[in-house]
């Protein structure tokens, strides 16, 4: 295997875990304005690269199409596992919210706390 084929996986998988790592913390931080800020800037590059696409003739062609395949959709994959994942992992990290009559003299109806 060719340097030029190690390349376009090691590009393909940083293209993955780099946008999974960070909504992965976007998501445990339950920041949506962190997320929606990844995701308009995936969808800018991906718009640009689309209409570079239509506009471009000839070989240049191939650098977009290979940009789209391999930076663009495991951008996109990635960063919607990671949110997802991200997300769910924060709402299982949450402690239940203690009732009125537990704040205010430590008894619920099942009794007193230990």
């Amino acid at each position: 295997m060719g340097g030029e084929e190690i390349a376009l996986i090691w590009i393909g998988c940083g293209s993955f875990l780099i946008p999974l790592g960070l909504t992965y913390l976007a998501g445990l931080r339950q920041s949506k304005m962190a997320l929606a800020a990844m995701t308009f800037l995936w969808a800018g590059f991906t718009a640009l690269m689309s209409y570079q696409l239509s506009i471009t003739g000839g070989w240049d062609v191939l650098l977009y199409i290979f940009l789209l395949l391999f930076v663009s959709a495991p951008s996109a994959v990635g960063g919607l596992i990671g949110g997802l994942v991200g997300w769910a992992r924060a709402n299982q990290a949450r402690p239940e919210e203690a009732t009125h009559a537990e704040l205010a003299g430590g008894v619920d109806e099942k009794g007193p706390r230990p």
